[in-house]
């Protein structure tokens, strides 16, 4: 269906619009001060990226805990941890 307009239908042309100025006053300070920190903080760390490792605990059918860790700053994994492995690890990287 192809739209058409008749020449005797007005042709309204109406003046643009000047861009909104945006600010933070009034509703939008209202607005973005009711987020609460922990949630500002979290969208930052996404925005950002965070450097701090990710430990992750496991259990095998045997009951056997161990510790995988991810280390964001350098992409590597490692697992099959101890927890005394683990925390050597962490105390290696925090001195290097």
């Amino acid at each position: 269906m192809k739209f058409q307009r008749r020449l005797s239908e007005p042709h309204i042309v109406l003046p643009q619009e000047q861009p909104p100025q945006w600010s933070l006053t009034g509703e939008w300070w209202r607005c973005l001060t009711s987020i609460p920190k922990e949630v500002w903080t979290s969208v930052l760390k996404l925005m950002t990226g965070s450097s701090e490792p990710i430990i992750q605990k496991q259990c095998d059918l045997r009951g056997q805990i161990s510790y995988s860790i991810y280390d964001p700053s350098t992409q590597h994994k490692i697992a099959g941890l101890s927890e005394t492995e683990v925390r050597v690890w962490l105390e290696e990287r925090y001195y290097q």
